[in-house]
């Protein structure tokens, strides 16, 4: 860790139940840890898992919604850095109804990704807030719980696609992939797996469901397994699989591929490419173990994304069956 990152998070006095929410940071959370009694909790099973194999002081958790949450903390720390948006002020408003009253919020964000904005947002969420510190162009602000906060719920949003003869409607909300409407790269997947034969289908990185979900509606023989390592995701593919009176799909929580226990005859996947380079090389290696005899991986990338290399050299062979303006789709086949 870094001199300026430490002091910090010296500025940081607890005595008391701390709750840490927000990226997954393990020197922060170790830091934290190490000084206080403190329970970090995740809705990303990879970023529990990451924490859960690297922290061995704190009690970390994993948990579909925050509303899981039922103990009342002294100190709340919710901590972005450069991650900031929509999901940071859900973060600041859960931090409010987890504080005692006379608790602290403190939120850790840097001020070149507008924490200043979020020092203004404790203020209108908790009627004060304060500059703690400015380390390193991050900046430390608190606020204190006066009085008891009541969390309204997120509303969700919701939109309709239509592809060949069917039609779907989809719930949505901030923080999941391309929340208003099907991308573009999921478009063109869809329009390269019609009149498909394979009976045991996977969707890696489900997101909302769209993938999965229109697999499953359209071979409605086949059964469809939908995975994400999100569990808002997962709720939404869940809702939406219902939404459209689809009974040939479920959807579960996977930090990657940990809690697939089958194998499949096709995975279909728009991959997080925003991860690290080896998450997508695990990926690649990963799935062809979960495909059978003759199973197919078919994924779209953006055109700047390779994975050509990596796909060749697992499976031993590898095509691009299709082309779009950003994307392309990409096919390889377990021998």
């Amino acid at each position: 860790m870094n001199k300026q990152k430490e002091k910090l998070l010296k500025k940081i006095n607890s005595e008391g139940k701390m709750l840490f929410l927000g990226k997954a940071d393990i020197e922060t959370i170790k830091f934290l840890s190490e000084r206080n009694q403190l329970t970090a909790v995740f809705t990303k099973m990879n970023d529990k898992n990451l924490i859960e194999n690297s922290v061995h002081n704190a009690r970390v958790l994993f948990a579909e919604s925050f509303k899981e949450i039922k103990d009342e903390f002294d100190e709340v720390i919710v901590f972005q850095e450069d991650f900031m948006g929509k999901d940071t002020i859900e973060f600041l408003k859960t931090a409010g109804e987890k504080t005692k009253i006379k608790g602290k919020i403190y939120f850790i964000g840097k001020t070149s990704r507008g924490a200043k904005n979020y020092g203004k947002k404790m203020n209108e969420l908790f009627g004060n807030s304060e500059v703690v510190s400015i380390k390193g162009g991050t900046r430390l602000i608190s606020s204190v719980k006066e009085k008891q906060i009541i969390k309204q719920e997120k509303k969700l949003s919701s939109f309709e696609f239509s592809l060949r003869k069917n039609k779907y409607f989809f719930s949505s909300t901030t923080g999941v992939f391309s929340k208003n409407r099907v991308d573009k790269g999921t478009k063109l997947l869809l329009d390269n797996l019609k009149e498909i034969k394979e009976k045991k289908i996977l969707d890696f990185g489900c997101g909302i469901g769209v993938i999965g979900l229109v697999l499953a509606k359209e071979n409605p023989e086949a059964k469809v397994l939908l995975i994400d390592s999100d569990s808002k995701a997962v709720n939404l593919s869940k809702k939406n699989i219902e939404l459209n009176k689809v009974k040939n799909a479920k959807a579960i929580v996977s930090d990657g591929f940990e809690n697939v226990k089958e194998k499949f005859d096709l995975i279909a996947s728009n991959p997080p490419t925003h991860e690290k380079r080896d998450f997508l090389e695990k990926f690649v290696s990963e799935a062809r173990k979960k495909l059978n005899k003759k199973g197919k991986l078919i994924i779209v990338l953006n055109k700047a994304v390779f994975l050509e290399k990596e796909l060749n050299q697992v499976f031993g062979n590898c095509e691009i069956v299709a082309e779009g303006k950003e994307h392309k789709v990409i096919e390889a086949v377990k021998k």
